[in-house]
């Protein structure tokens, strides 16, 4: 889904206000690891472990491949963001801020791809999940907890489908979420996590 702003500005904005802060404290608040010698805060995400250097803000992973910049936007905005706690409750798209508005949007570049990919073989969203860290919960037919970032986990669900009935899904986050990252954010992050678990999914076959 495509940011609703300049992307060069708002990642050169994220990498200012991460040179604000301390890269001792962030670490500790969100699950990374400080390299005092390389200073570099160590991320890890999925399958990922990012390399953020500070102070500048520039991203790589750990084999040096470079990050889309959505992503590192995503990186960025999450170790800048509030710490908060994981409620353990889970709600979805339309119920974060201003989540109604773009529920359709959301829906055709996030839901929707999912749905086509596993709706008619929930099995094989668990399978794809597993090399990403993630773990089967028990909701609809199919369903996987995964964590983009340490303390923000996201919850996919599958009915599956069959001769009368369509498939049909949804994402969930915990109730904290709208407090680390904006709206527009988890709707990059959704479309984000099904894309890897499609590429998980191809890498299968």
């Amino acid at each position: 889904m495509a940011l609703p702003y300049n992307l060069d500005v708002t990642l050169d904005l994220a990498r200012k206000e991460l040179e604000q802060g301390n890269p001792r404290e962030i670490a500790v608040n969100k699950g990374a690891t400080w390299d005092r010698e390389k200073k570099v805060l160590i991320l890890p995400s999925l399958s990922d472990v990012f390399h953020i250097s500070c102070p500048g803000g520039t991203i790589s992973t750990s084999d040096g491949s470079s990050v889309d910049p959505r992503v590192q936007v995503l990186i960025l905005h999450y170790l800048v963001g509030p710490t908060v706690a994981r409620r353990g409750e889970w709600v979805s798209f339309k119920e974060l801020p201003g989540g109604l508005i773009y529920q359709q949007p959301f829906y055709g570049r996030a839901v929707l791809p999912l749905v086509r990919t596993f709706g008619y073989d929930p099995a094989g969203l668990l399978q794809a999940a597993r090399p990403l860290g993630g773990r089967p919960v028990n909701l609809g037919d199919a369903a996987v907890e995964l964590y983009p970032f340490p303390s923000l986990p996201v919850r996919l669900v599958l009915w599956a489908g069959d001769e009368e009935i369509p498939p049909s899904g949804t994402i969930l986050f915990d109730a904290s979420a709208a407090a680390i990252l904006a709206t527009e954010d988890h709707a990059v992050l959704a479309e984000y996590l099904v894309k890897r678990l499609q590429g998980q999914a191809r890498e299968s076959k």
